[in-house]
């Protein structure tokens, strides 16, 4: 898990909860003696520390003789559609209008007649063979095997230098109660500790960060005033299908497209999308969670009010130290 964590996403990650805010300011001068200023906003700041991170991390696997993969493709980001067809917008316009956030339930339902629960549109069929043996294929499929094998080598080899290998020493629990682990020995660990002075600390903190939003949403699916709109919301869907959560409702659409074909299987997805956001709207279970998640936010950040200090008074010295040194 560590390996495909990292590999399905060659840049590194800085993951900062919009909770914990964070303001460093003021100049200083790089290596090179010119003159830089931290980013007054958080996303520049956000910017400046992901690119000190992947310039460190990069140089610390070409001391170690690793090598990242290649950066996907520009050509591939970009639409190939020619404007034809039903929608209208670019692709790029409507995988974003695909991917809104419900976090306690869709409760639009023009929304869903759409797009569904908003991932793919339907089920890929299963591959029905004849039997028959092909010995080309065969050798075709040994070669492919074999890249596989090689591939995975190459991923695993780039995780361990990446993550570092043996136990890991580093653990903390985040506000969800689970428990997450690191190594110490890594580039990502040397790199944390070239920019926020203590690898142990910032691990802490950066977990504790990342999971306030997880933390404060589990506490709301688990308040009486939540779980009571919850048991109206089941009542309201039952005609459709008998779930206790919209995550059970999507589950089962999962489990009976699987025996659709794709057409079938997409229009029992809307189906049942256009039913969970009716009962959504209808109860008011989406506008309960984020009147909740308001109060249970604000217990989660006094929980851990002083790892989110740490976590900004290390950013803090993190943005100084890529300005001084110009990464």
């Amino acid at each position: 898990m560590r390996t495909s964590r990292f590999v399905s996403t060659v840049a590194l990650s800085m993951c900062v909860a919009a909770m914990t805010g964070g303001c460093a300011q003021g100049t200083s001068q790089n290596d090179a003696g010119e003159s830089r200023s931290v980013p007054r906003s958080a996303r520049a700041q956000d910017d400046l520390l992901k690119s000190a991170e992947s310039a460190l991390v990069r140089r610390c696997l070409t001391d170690r003789g690793v090598s990242l993969p290649p950066a996907p493709r520009e050509s591939a980001k970009k639409g190939t559609g020619n404007g034809s067809g039903s929608g209208s917008g670019s692709a790029q316009d409507q995988g974003a209008a695909r991917q809104r956030q419900f976090p306690y339930g869709i409760d639009d339902p023009a929304w869903a007649a759409e797009y569904g629960f908003g991932g793919a549109a339907g089920t890929g069929a299963p591959d029905r063979g004849d039997g028959s043996r092909d010995t080309s294929r065969t050798q075709q499929t040994q070669r492919t095997r074999q890249a596989q094998q090689t591939r995975q080598a190459q991923q695993q080899r780039l995780a361990d230098a990446l993550f570092g290998t043996g136990r890991r020493e580093l653990s903390t629990r985040t506000a969800t109660g689970q428990v997450v682990k690191a190594n110490s020995d890594g580039c990502l660990a040397e790199t944390q500790r070239v920019l926020y002075g203590d690898q142990a600390r910032w691990f802490r903190s950066e977990v504790a960060v990342n999971n306030l939003e997880a933390g404060a949403h589990q506490r709301v699916t688990r308040d009486p005033a939540y779980r009571a709109v919850l048991a109206r919301w089941s009542r309201c869907v039952a005609p459709v299908h008998k779930a206790e959560d919209p995550g059970e409702l999507r589950s089962a659409w999962q489990r009976r497209a699987r025996d659709l074909e794709p057409r079938q299987a997409t229009e029992l997805q809307r189906r049942y999308a256009v039913a969970e956001a009716r009962c959504v709207r209808s109860t008011g279970l989406a506008d309960t969670g984020a009147r909740l998640e308001k109060r249970h936010a604000a217990d989660v950040r006094a929980q851990y009010a002083d790892l989110i200090a740490d976590h900004r008074q290390m950013r803090e010295r993190g943005l100084r130290h890529a300005v001084r040194h110009g990464i």
